[in-house]
């Protein structure tokens, strides 16, 4: 196994990650998928765009990770591709503290969809938090018509699609922002928002900020 104590010294089973190859200026996603002797078996990382990485042997990489205690990092290495599709990759240094733990919000668009009774949305969100998702959605014609619009505290179900994972979460409307097209913005909250899940969403928001970071927007911090 790997030394240390798990998510503190090494990110554990199930983390998402947040993985930047030294010297380019996009995070990827990934997630542990199991711990080995000394080494991470992680799920292809992929693109902001969900597109899998091209794996680099003996590649240095920057890996991120959400404790209990904040936000984490540690240098590693690609060494390898496993049979089943997952990246093998050896920590070559300590892990270090990035900041407190706090719910960060970062503008990142993924494929979405929210149902309730008979009705469904598809859409997008606009930007995301461990806390909740203002999306956009399209369709519903009918909706303030003949069907109404949700109450605010009904519990919804939102299918976020993170590309490596899709997340089937209860939500509840914070509020409806008037749009003169026919789409609807909402603003929502995760209601008893598992840790897994949690943990799945900081790794995504985290990988954007990064990336916003690198890109030189620094008014998103």
């Amino acid at each position: 196994m790997v030394a240390g104590t798990a998510n503190v010294d090494y990110p554990a089973v199930a983390t998402g990650l947040s993985v930047l190859p030294l010297g380019r200026d996009e995070a990827l996603t990934s997630r542990v998928r199991r711990v080995g002797d000394g080494h991470l078996f992680i799920s292809a990382p992929r693109t902001p765009v969900g597109e899998n990485a091209f794996f680099i042997a003996r590649d240095m990489l920057d890996v991120s990770w959400q404790s209990d205690d904040g936000l984490r990092s540690a240098p590693a290495e690609s060494l390898s591709i496993a049979s089943d599709g997952t990246w093998k990759v050896k920590l070559t240094g300590p892990a270090s503290r990035l900041q407190r733990r706090d719910a960060v919000r970062a503008p990142i668009g993924l494929p979405v969809s929210l149902s309730w009774g008979h009705v469904s949305l598809n859409g997008s969100t606009v930007d995301l938090s461990e806390g909740g998702a203002l999306c956009v959605f399209r369709g519903g014609g009918d909706l303030g018509v003949k069907v109404p619009f949700p109450k605010k505290d009904e519990r919804l179900t939102l299918r976020l699609d993170l590309y490596s994972d899709e997340l089937f979460l209860p939500v509840a409307i914070v509020r409806r922002r008037p749009r003169e097209d026919s789409l609807h913005e909402w603003s929502m909250r995760f209601v008893g928002l598992p840790e897994s899940a949690a943990d799945l969403i900081r790794s995504h928001v985290f990988t954007a900020l990064r990336n916003a970071r690198a890109r030189g927007l620094a008014a998103l911090y």
